[in-house]
């Protein structure tokens, strides 16, 4: 688990307050607006060379939040801004239509 240092998001951005792991490929996010969802990465991974190293779960596990919140980070350097993590969950959980569909 992971919590950024307190820096105020710009108006109208969503960052992140918490990000956590609860198993593997999945990212558990919480947003300053204290929405929590869960983020399943199993695409992402399987599409981006960029993502393949997070096909390991102990290299999945080692992520944290940056810059204030507005983005994760992998020790891979492999990273997901705040905003385009909100946006799949919300994809995923049915809350918005998927982008490209």
């Amino acid at each position: 688990m992971s919590e950024p240092a307190a820096v105020e998001p710009p108006q109208g951005m969503l960052w992140l307050s918490r990000i956590e792991v609860p198993r593997h490929p999945v990212l558990r996010a919480t947003w300053t607006d204290g929405r929590t969802m869960d983020v399943d990465f199993t695409e992402v991974i399987a599409r981006s060379k960029w993502f393949a190293t997070l096909t390991f779960p102990e290299a999945f596990r080692d992520v944290e939040i940056i810059f204030g919140g507005s983005g994760v980070q992998w020790a891979s350097n492999a990273d997901f801004c705040a905003q385009a993590l909100r946006r799949l969950a919300e994809e995923q959980a049915g809350l918005r239509e998927k982008e490209g569909a």
